[in-house]
């Protein structure tokens, strides 16, 4: 897979002088199809095409998650009749890797309204501050969602861990 890394890195490198972006997108799902199609004999190339599309939905996903929860909090913020209610709530993860602990806890930092405080590695616990308490259901979804998605992302048969 190093090999297959490398190549890719060379032709890509020779290649970036003069393509557009048309061409990249052209250049991508091309590359995207072959990879499915050595998928058939090799397993790791599955496992690869596996993982380009899992990024490839989850960059958009959360790009999405960020400016409805900056709209949340701007509406928050806006309606004079609405009080912040802050509050510091657990979650319990599923992941038991720092590593992957430490990238969900910094994409729920960059999601308006949230911020990651704590992991407690013996309980599996994650406090996060959210501004309004009502809305603190929400952010324990939005938690679980982006440790489902991310666990589909870098395990994408579920294994691992």
């Amino acid at each position: 897979m190093l090999l297959l890394h490398g190549l890719l890195a060379v032709l890509l490198g020779w290649l970036i002088d003069g393509l557009t972006v048309g061409s990249w997108l052209l250049g991508f799902v091309a590359g995207y199809l072959l990879l499915r199609l050595a998928g058939l004999r090799l397993p790791a190339c599955r496992l690869y095409a596996m993982r380009v599309v899992a990024g490839t939905l989850f960059v958009p996903w959360f790009a999405w998650k960020i400016l409805a929860a900056s709209l949340d909090v701007a509406r928050l913020v806006l309606d004079p009749r609405r009080q912040a209610q802050p509050a510091v709530i657990a979650a319990r993860l599923q992941l038991h890797d720092r590593r992957l602990v430490t990238v969900v806890s910094c994409l729920l930092t960059l999601t308006p309204g949230t911020l990651a405080l704590e992991y407690v590695e013996e309980d599996g616990l994650l406090y996060v501050h959210v501004l309004d308490a009502r809305s603190a259901q929400p952010a324990l979804d939005a938690l679980a969602e982006i440790e489902c998605r991310l666990m589909a992302w870098v395990w994408p048969l579920g294994d691992g861990q």
